[in-house]
């Protein structure tokens, strides 16, 4: 009963949302009433849940002279030249007091800087990065991209010295700051979970790892020569762990033929749960072409603390191909060629899906047909998790490079009216 009355007061909080936009018609009713109907979804579960969803100011996507720019629409204040400034409140308590003075507490980039707004305060602080016009200009002249890895490096050191509220991870500052920032539209994923050019992914949850490798007919000796070729398959979900961080949660394995998955490979592969069970941070390098042109296999690793993460990266990055390396505190796993992919889960009409990580709306919207693509391009809303309980919509142009711009990260929930 609890569910049900506050889920008919949710729709009726939402059915105003209808009730300001009466004098609308056709194609912007038929969106505020997609918007309504996010809305009252949102609600609803936030109160079977017990907490409630706020909707914030949200981005626009900028088409900046053919340069399209993910820009937030608050909070901002340019110098009227390259730079602008940001507010960034943190979620969670407070920080050490012993460190909250101190330099150590300080980033003084040459493109991005942090500060604390006040010197008692952990939870907000004040973002120096590049206006809209800062992009265009600066590129030219520094190399932004090296600018943001050592930005993001000192977030590492910071949230170790204590700076940030405790339980946060650097990857968690990271996005909230990414959040608040004006970004190219098409890089959004590589400054919320990479780094340009690096091949790697910080996990994140609403990503998941997919793995599935066909046997050699070799490995399955009783099987028949005209039968289905044995594999072995599974799905790791990347979730929050209790504490702070991310692991991993075997949600789908699948063996076929009789010795699938009873090779030590197999079974490490089965088991990763378990091996990462004590490493809160993870980072995985997809396969690709690195450094002098050999193909590096997929390559996870895990450690307790970002700036061991970081470490072990830099000695990859010294291997060619890319393999698993020692270094104290932290845990190496690598692929198949072939076995591995990376997806992200979003919502799309109330029901989960898979995509690439970084794909386009336009991408999504290619399934339905011609008729239902237009109509479901005019109605379209996308809404982006800030984080557990607070989203912001995403102002675009309704047209086909808008929705190409327009990269979607994990937990975006999208709904259009058909």
């Amino acid at each position: 009963m609890f569910m049900l009355t506050s889920c008919a007061s949710a729709v009726r909080r939402c059915r105003e949302i209808l009730l300001t936009e009466t004098t609308r018609t056709g194609a912007k009713f038929a969106a505020n009433l997609s918007k309504a109907v996010l809305c009252a979804v949102l609600l609803c579960c936030s109160a079977c849940f017990h907490h409630t969803i706020v909707i914030e100011n949200g981005f626009r996507l900028s088409e900046n002279s053919g340069a399209p720019m993910l820009v937030p629409t608050s909070g901002q204040t340019s110098d009227g030249g390259n730079f602008q400034t940001s507010t960034l409140v943190l979620p969670g308590g407070s920080a050490s007091v012993k460190h909250q003075v101190s330099n150590q507490c300080t980033i003084n980039g040459e493109v991005f800087s942090l500060r604390s707004a006040s010197p008692l305060d952990s939870k907000h602080w004040i973002v120096r990065s590049p206006s809209i016009s800062g992009w265009d200009t600066l590129a030219g002249k520094i190399d932004i991209y090296s600018q943001w890895k050592i930005f993001t490096r000192d977030l590492a050191r910071m949230n170790e010295n204590g700076c940030f509220p405790t339980g946060l991870t650097p990857l968690e500052i990271r996005a909230a700051i990414a959040q608040r920032i004006p970004l190219p539209a098409e890089e959004v994923p590589s400054f919320f979970y990479s780094d340009q050019g690096t091949g790697f992914t910080d996990l994140a949850p609403g990503m998941e790892v997919e793995l599935q490798k066909f046997l050699p007919a070799g490995k399955s000796i009783s099987a028949r020569s005209d039968g289905p070729p044995g594999m072995w398959a599974a799905n790791y979900e990347v979730i929050p762990r209790h504490g702070g961080g991310v692991r991993l949660k075997l949600t789908r394995k699948v063996q076929r033929g009789p010795n699938s998955g009873s090779g030590s490979e197999e079974k490490e592969l089965l088991s990763l749960s378990h091996r990462f069970a004590q490493t809160p941070v993870l980072r995985l390098f997809l396969e690709g072409v690195y450094g002098n042109g050999q193909v590096s296999n997929g390559v996870l690793i895990g450690a307790s603390r970002q700036s061991q993460l970081d470490a072990l990266t830099d000695l990859i990055h010294q291997s060619d191909p890319a393999k698993c390396m020692n270094y104290q505190g932290t845990v190496c796993t690598e692929f198949p060629l072939g076995a591995l992919s990376l997806v992200s889960t979003v919502w799309v009409n109330g029901h989960r899906t898979s995509c690439l990580l970084g794909t386009s709306l336009a991408n999504l919207l290619r399934s339905p047909s011609r008729p239902e693509r237009t109509m479901a391009l005019e109605s379209v809303h996308v809404f982006r998790r800030l984080n557990f309980d607070h989203y912001a919509e995403i102002d675009f142009p309704h047209t086909e490079s808008g929705a190409d711009q327009l990269r979607l990260l994990p937990g975006d929930r999208i709904e259009w009216h058909l």
